[in-house]
């Protein structure tokens, strides 16, 4: 099994799948504590966003590949990373 990870998510109303914003984390706790912190960026870049559902998700990658890194992670300056 590969490594696992944590990632704030965000669905819009045209997605059927959520987007791995923000993360990989180390556990459910530390990408939860960012939650709003994604709310609050997405938010002001989209009118619409406040509609938006935010959660967190657990991300197993396959053997032999990473995890991925999460959509906003430059611009949020995430700089945890899954072992």
């Amino acid at each position: 099994m590969g490594a696992t990870g944590f990632y704030v998510t965000v669905r819009t109303a045209d997605r059927a799948h959520p987007a791995l914003a923000l993360g990989p984390y180390d556990s459910h706790r530390a990408a939860r504590l960012e939650v709003d912190r994604v709310r609050q960026f997405v938010t002001t870049q989209s009118r619409a966003a406040g509609w938006w559902l935010y959660e967190t998700a657990r991300v197993t990658a396959q053997p032999g590949r990473e995890l991925p890194v999460g959509t906003l992670n430059a611009l949020l300056a995430c700089g945890q990373t899954a072992a």
